[in-house]
């Protein structure tokens, strides 16, 4: 296969355990060691960038030769990606603080009488606003972790959407107790998987060369002990 050399750009998000912005150091995290791995066997040139997620998730969309990881697959997300490969599977959730006793959801159509905290172009706000969520009324964006859980503890927002992976190092990160938080209603009918892909305008021999090497790496355990170290 005959691939043009190029040098690909991998985006991503603060994400930790996943990946981590180690700010003046290499970004470090599963998902970097991975995507570390994946560059070499399959003999690309390619640099990692943590930027917030919109951020990442517009430049994945509109340019060339940019990968995206750690992503969401979905029906809405489908067409405007190639699809490398799966990395990672999670549950999401609502939470709320373990003090407000007054929220009670057994159901998504409970939780539209709350005030809902999620992240700009995440696929949480594609979900929520299918099924009825409003924004500016039951439904608050924000552009970065740190400001969607200072929302939830400072009562801004009643609800935070999120997973059961990464919730309490976003937490920590943004200076707050983890210890505070409540699961509150699991989400259904939402895919948990985490998927690497392309922009549309990637060549599809990149693509293919990309699938490639992360079937190699998952098929000789190299990505199983990335997973292990990581206590994932």
């Amino acid at each position: 296969m005959k691939v043009v050399a190029v040098e690909l750009k991998f985006v991503t998000e603060d994400l930790p355990p996943l990946q981590y912005n180690n700010h003046d150091k290499p970004a470090t995290g599963a998902m970097v060691e991975l995507v570390r791995l994946l560059i070499k066997e399959s003999q690309f040139s390619g640099n990692i960038y943590i930027y917030p997620w919109a951020r990442s998730y517009q430049m994945a969309k509109n340019d060339a030769n940019t990968i995206i990881f750690s992503m969401f697959r979905s029906p809405d997300r489908e067409k405007h990606f190639q699809w490398i490969g799966k990395i990672y599977s999670i549950d999401s959730y609502l939470v709320a603080l373990k003090s407000r006793q007054d929220i009670t959801v057994a159901n998504l159509n409970d939780a539209k009488a709350y005030t809902v905290g999620s992240i700009r172009d995440d696929l949480a706000e594609t979900y929520l606003k299918e099924r009825g969520f409003i924004e500016d009324k039951n439904l608050y964006l924000s552009s970065a972790y740190p400001v969607l859980w200072k929302m939830l503890y400072s009562g801004r927002t009643d609800l935070a959407f999120t997973n059961s992976l990464v919730w309490q190092y976003e937490i920590k990160h943004s200076n707050l107790d983890p210890d505070k938080i409540k699961f509150i209603y699991k989400i259904p009918d939402i895919t948990d998987d985490l998927y690497i892909a392309a922009s549309l305008t990637t060549d599809i021999n990149i693509v293919k060369k990309l699938q490639q090497a992360l079937q190699q790496l998952k098929a000789d355990g190299r990505y199983q002990s990335i997973l292990k170290k990581w206590q994932l």
